[in-house]
């Protein structure tokens, strides 16, 4: 049976989103939206509050920066909660979810160091393109909480067949190419932490 939402609550959505976009949103001009879900395994309406982050003003790399932008989202989660208690709804404040919006000139950041790295490769070790297509970079974002970002390594060792023997030789070993990536990555001047998944 579908459960309605209780009135309280219904009533009082209005007066959320209003406070929310005077108090916590509307500063920034941060898109957001109000969702209630309720939880059969609780019996209990919860809400979340889904909100655009815009990435490249997010960013400390980037020529759109906002450092006052970025201070703010990174205490979004208290503001929040602690507007929604001035509407009595701060019990059933569920937590933040997250889309990402914005992210050209990041993702254009995070190409160009691609493209370092396969230059790199080459140079070091004579690897060419095709045998180091499945080494990247992978920015990874946060769905929900803290809006949270980090750079994942990602690739195997290169291994090749010698045209004359018919061996299979390793051309990058796994710690050749993790110390390239990073390497190259100390030098791109992003600031994001780094998850090793090479070899993995």
């Amino acid at each position: 049976m579908r459960q309605e939402l209780p009135k309280d609550i219904r009533e009082k959505l209005p007066m959320a989103k209003k406070v929310l976009e005077q108090l916590v949103f509307g500063k920034f001009n941060i898109p957001f939206d109000i969702k209630t879900e309720y939880s059969q395994y609780n019996d209990s309406w919860s809400i979340s509050i889904w909100v655009d982050i815009d990435v490249d003003r997010y960013c400390d790399f980037t020529t759109k920066h906002d450092v006052d932008y970025e201070n703010h989202i990174n205490n979004l989660d208290r503001r929040v909660e602690n507007t929604l208690g001035y509407v009595d709804l701060r019990g059933v404040y569920g937590g933040l979810l997250f889309d990402y919006i914005n992210d050209d000139e990041t993702d254009q950041i995070y190409y160009n160091l691609q493209q370092k790295l396969y230059a790199e490769l080459e140079n070091k070790f004579n690897a060419r393109r095709h045998e180091v297509d499945s080494i990247y970079y992978y920015l990874y974002k946060s769905g929900d909480e803290v809006v949270y970002f980090r750079t994942e390594f990602v690739g195997d060792d290169v291994v090749v067949e010698d045209e004359q023997t018919g061996e299979m030789l390793t051309l990058v070993s796994c710690d050749d190419l993790y110390t390239t990536m990073l390497d190259v990555y100390n030098n791109s001047g992003i600031t994001f932490d780094v998850e090793n998944f090479i070899c993995h």
